[in-house]
């Protein structure tokens, strides 16, 4: 356990100390149309597909679930002063999923694999860089992203935005940004509660992709809630692939400190910290898309009973700043066999913004040896046959505070190996160091509630 505790320090404090190496602040009378030449330090960093969300104006209340050892939140109070956060104290919003198909999508499962192993820090096998680098963009995935409408400034000027739990950090493209023209750019003209602020920030990926640019500061609106004063990343450059990307930018929602913008409070402690929502917590409802494109929602404030099945386990989490908590052990149930447990357990990060499930690379020999002819391609990472599911019938199950929450073995394999007659990519990849990353893949299966106030999450199977 104190590997884990170690490493976990040693990670959090290796973002703070390459944010301090950025230069500090841009002098307030510095042109931003200039920095779009500038030669501008890029640190690894967030990720570029995931979990994005459609926003409506529509409002939704239902009784919030308690847990019996739920300890009394004394931070539901009114906000005091005019201007600050409004639109949802005492109520709840939701933010419908849809889905997006785009023939240049990046969102493959080699892709995805990197720009997770990036995003949290950690070393991408040189091969894996070579394989992205040879597909063209049009076989980057399954060609399907999501996004959310998200309002920033006043007023509100509307972006396609990522919503991820993996991090803390807002941005957006900006309006010096000339090679932007896919996105939608913010213009601080255009918004009476602009605030130039002035600090550079860059971020940059294993897939070659990168964004970088200053900082500004303004009111962020999603659904009903508007949040004043948040600091945000205005990108005045960008790679090709940003470029022809669906999303203009990304909303964290991570605890402060897991942000490459030294001393910046997070969107989500800037909501809990002002008590703009009277329950300071957010649930995830993930599903196969339907004819109409939905896939399943955000609920801002509340929790849906009727999105799954029993009862909430609820778990505090292991690591403040991240969404982690302790998982007991993972098993392969295969119907009419029975339960093969496996060798595999420790803290795992809940990561909406993370496609894949990524383990160290012991678990993921571990989690494969169960898959029937499942290999460990020097080039492609982990691949299996693509019958997988008629092999071994069933489901996988991560047990988590005792209780197994259960991911089809369907939900496993992923597209076909280009040029690997019968082989697909595997969601289970390896890569991971002191901790496991479940992503998209478990989030499917499980309802999620991320509850800010009691630093917590709270489990249950999603009715489909």
């Amino acid at each position: 356990m104190w590997k884990y505790l170690t490493v976990a320090a040693l990670a959090i404090d290796a973002l703070v100390a390459s944010a301090a190496m950025l230069p500090q602040q841009y002098p307030l009378d510095n042109n931003p149309s200039a920095l779009a030449s500038q030669q501008l330090p890029v640190l690894d960093g967030l990720p570029v597909a995931g979990m994005q969300l459609v926003a409506i104006d529509s409002e939704y209340s239902a009784d919030t679930q308690q847990s019996a050892e739920q300890p009394a939140n004394n931070n539901n109070q009114e906000t005091q002063e005019s201007g600050a956060g409004s639109g949802s104290q005492g109520g709840s919003f939701r933010i419908p999923i849809s889905v997006h198909k785009s023939a240049t999508s990046r969102a493959s499962t080699m892709a995805a694999r990197i720009r997770t192993l990036k995003k949290h820090m950690l070393s991408v096998p040189g091969k894996w860089l070579q394989a992205v680098e040879k597909l063209p963009v049009k076989e980057y995935g399954n060609g399907i992203e999501y996004y959310g409408e998200v309002g920033v400034g006043s007023p509100p000027q509307i972006f396609k935005l990522d919503l991820d739990t993996g991090s803390g950090d807002v941005w957006l493209a900006g309006e010096q940004c000339d090679v932007c023209s896919r996105h939608k750019k913010f213009s601080p003209k255009k918004s009476s509660t602009y605030k130039m602020e002035g600090r550079k920030w860059g971020i940059s990926y294993g897939d070659g992709s990168f964004a970088a640019g200053y900082t500004i500061r303004d009111t962020v609106t999603i659904g009903n809630l508007t949040v004043p004063n948040q600091v945000i990343g205005l990108a005045v450059n960008e790679s090709k692939a940003y470029q022809v990307d669906t999303v203009d930018g990304l909303l964290g929602l991570s605890y402060s400190g897991v942000s490459f913008i030294q001393g910046v409070t997070t969107f989500l402690d800037n909501i809990y910290e002002n008590n703009y929502l009277k329950d300071p917590l957010f649930s995830v409802y993930i599903k196969e898309k339907d004819k109409d494109d939905y896939a399943g929602e955000y609920l801002f404030g509340d929790i849906d009973k009727n999105r799954y099945s029993g009862d909430l386990t609820w778990v505090p989490l292991y690591q403040p700043k991240f969404w982690q908590i302790m998982l007991d052990n993972v098993s392969l149930n295969v119907d009419g066999v029975g339960k093969e447990k496996m060798e595999i357990s420790g803290p795992v990060i809940l990561d909406t913004g993370t496609t894949l499930i990524v383990m160290n690379d012991e678990q993921a020999t571990e989690f494969h040896r169960a898959i029937p002819s499942a290999e460990n391609s020097d080039i492609y990472g982990w691949i299996m046959p693509c019958n997988t599911e008629q092999l071994v019938p069933g489901n996988v199950s991560f047990t988590i505070a005792g209780v197994d929450f259960s991911v089809p073995v369907k939900n496993i394999v992923r597209e076909p190996v280009k040029g690997l007659d019968g082989w697909c990519f595997s969601a289970v990849t390896s890569g991971a160091s002191n901790f496991i990353i479940l992503g998209d893949v478990f989030l499917r299966s499980n309802y999620v509630v991320f509850d800010r106030g009691n630093s917590r999450v709270g489990i249950a199977p999603s009715k489909h």
